[in-house]
């Protein structure tokens, strides 16, 4: 959000980090709810607490529960209105949009008495457009975790097979089919039977995370956090390419594969676990897919085959006139690294300016690192500033899509949708236009990929029931959100 606050929110820095010294020198008590997940090493936990403790003057009296114990209790504490000053990892944001009041507004305490918070928010605005709410109103405090990679699922190739074939990686969505095509003709695993290779597989719908849309990369459109429901961004426009041409080329191509026996008859169904136990071979230990879409190799091929996959880097379609750009890939860089809803602090609070005090330390460099340490990141805010992580991402496998991702413009690509702010009325409408625009993407998928409808001659119809199904006011809400988010 609002990129046009970065010069405010560098002034209301100085001014924190004046009132934070003056108010430190000050003890203050409080009380604070903490919900842990399973597994928490509790006993380092509060020594980092009461570290923080003494370091900011804010006494905390401590009540701490299980996520079980939380869920059995959370909807009558609020209807009862009696909670701590402090709540961390108990609220969601469907908590307080549906009781504001029980919390307070935290943007304006936040600027005077959080300087390392606004630091991050300075740093990473796409932390404060996530703690946002369509008024510029802040109720809880986000988290930026800054190790997690910029993209989350990679397509990978069996290497072995490529070398006992003698074949090289493939660059061009022709050269890929090709490889499928020896793939699937020959005992690549070597177990004897030739008819037990998979040359390609994923898993299921359309968006899903292990779609074969991830390949509309491949027409020019880059996507952003998995490119959840179709939605991404072309020149500063939001747009959804279920009803864009180069869907329907991608769509031509999923076919051509589906119908020559080069994907899996079970790639439309969705079903994770099914989907990882192919390419976590046969009974006998033996691979049988040799190009799939996964998170990382160890859990989509399983320790025994890991080895033999590599990331395959975004595909070029130099046989399409629609692509006009190089092979894009999603940038999910936002999505992975921001938790938001991290912290709130009640609307009864003795003290909001000495809880603020005590929230912002955890967003400090020397807490923040403290925190990642000890296993703390799920239960704590955190601020993990992405330059002190820049080796973990250069030797991740998904350097192969560095390239890629390195084309993404941040101004007229990127669309962080999690980022985006409503009012609840466009909300409501939202949900609903969503719902029905995905009934009509989710049917024709399957039936246009297996051929079950003609991509040629029932395009047109196609694209009418999505925009019949509210598309066009779909973009429109999501289009003036976008523009607010960029600051226009």
């Amino acid at each position: 959000m609002k990129r046009g606050l970065s010069f405010l929110l560098m002034c209301m820095i100085l001014l924190g980090s004046v009132s934070f010294g003056c108010a430190e020198d000050q003890t203050v008590s409080l009380t604070a709810l903490m919900v842990l997940p399973e597994g928490t090493d509790r006993e380092t936990l509060n020594a980092l607490l009461t570290e923080i403790a003494q370091e900011t003057g804010v006494q905390i009296a401590w009540e701490q529960k299980t996520e079980q114990e939380w869920s059995k209790e959370k909807e009558k504490r609020f209807a009862s209105g009696q909670l701590p000053d402090l709540l961390f990892n108990a609220v969601t944001e469907e908590d307080i949009k549906a009781r504001p009041d029980l919390f307070a507004e935290l943007s304006m305490i936040s600027f005077r008495h959080a300087p390392a918070l606004q630091g991050m928010f300075s740093d990473e605005p796409d932390t404060l457009a996530l703690a946002s709410n369509a008024n510029e109103d802040m109720y809880s405090v986000p988290a930026f975790l800054g190790m997690e990679p910029a993209c989350e699922t990679m397509m990978y190739i069996n290497r072995a097979w490529l070398e006992k074939l003698n074949l090289s990686m493939p660059k061009t969505l022709s050269e890929l089919k090709n490889v499928l095509k020896a793939f699937r003709d020959s005992d690549c695993n070597g177990n004897g039977d030739l008819s037990d290779e998979i040359p390609m597989d994923w898993c299921g719908w359309f968006g899903s995370p292990y779609s074969l849309t991830n390949l509309i990369g491949s027409w020019g459109v880059q996507l952003t956090n998995d490119g959840a429901d179709g939605f991404f961004a072309e020149n500063g426009e939001v747009k959804n390419y279920a009803v864009d041409e180069r869907y329907r080329a991608l769509l031509l191509y999923a076919n051509e594969l589906y119908t020559e026996g080069l994907v899996s008859k079970k790639a439309t169904r969705g079903e994770e676990a099914d989907y990882l136990a192919r390419s976590h071979g046969d009974k006998r230990g033996y691979a049988i897919v040799g190009v799939a879409i996964g998170k990382s190799a160890e859990s989509q091929f399983g320790e025994e085959l890991k080895d033999q996959y590599v990331p395959l880097p975004p595909l070029d379609n130099s046989d399409d006139m629609l692509t006009t750009s190089e092979a894009r890939w999603s940038y999910d860089y936002s999505g992975l690294n921001i938790r938001g809803s991290c912290a709130a602090v009640s609307a009864g609070c003795a003290d909001p300016e000495a809880a603020m005090r005590f929230l912002d330390a955890f967003y400090r460099k020397e807490i923040s690192e403290k925190t990642l340490q000890n296993g703390l990141t799920g239960v704590l805010p955190v601020y993990i500033r992405r330059a002190d992580t820049e080796a973990l991402r250069a030797d991740d496998e998904r350097q192969a899509y560095a390239e890629a991702l390195a084309n993404v413009d941040m101004v007229t690509e990127y669309y962080p949708q999690e980022c985006m702010n409503y009012t609840a009325r466009e909300e409501a409408a939202l949900e609903t236009l969503l719902e029905n625009v995905n009934k009509v993407t989710h049917q024709w998928w399957p039936r246009f990929m297996t051929g079950k409808a003609d991509i040629v001659s029932e395009w047109d119809a196609y694209v009418r029931q999505v925009n019949d199904a509210g598309l066009p006011e779909l973009l429109a809400i999501r289009q003036y959100a976008f523009e607010v988010y960029q600051g226009k």
